[in-house]
């Protein structure tokens, strides 16, 4: 009878989007203005074992890896790795965050499932 050869955490974003909340601000990316990040949205879809989690995502510094922003934490009911799971968060609150490309980094139980470039962008009042 064949084996699955199975490594690691199998937890990874298969898709992800980070958008203005509003439509004015662009169509992806985080939105800026004056130094502090304006609201936005964060999707991604998870393919990891069927469980429980906690989930969250960051916002990264590409160059220093300082978290500049922790999502909040959810507990993330996950379908298997047979389907997907998606997420949602619209970030509402400002923090201060500098215009160029920065790392949103997803975990999953406390494991990385992946990290990738978003821009933050200075849009105008």
């Amino acid at each position: 009878m064949p084996t699955a050869d199975v490594k690691g955490d199998q937890r990874t974003v298969l898709v992800f989007e980070v958008k203005p909340l509003k439509h004015s601000h662009g169509q992806a990316g985080i939105p800026v203005q004056e130094g502090r990040a304006l609201p936005f949205t964060v999707r991604r879809q998870w393919v990891a074992p069927a469980g429980h989690y906690a989930e969250r995502f960051y916002v990264v510094d590409k160059e220093t890896r300082e978290i500049i922003y922790e999502g909040p934490e959810r507990l993330q009911a996950t379908w298997g790795l047979q389907g997907v799971t998606e997420e949602t968060t619209t970030v509402t609150h400002s923090f201060a965050l500098d215009p160029g490309i920065h790392l949103v980094v997803f975990a999953l139980g406390g494991v990385s499932g992946g990290e990738f470039d978003v821009e933050a962008v200075e849009v105008t009042a």
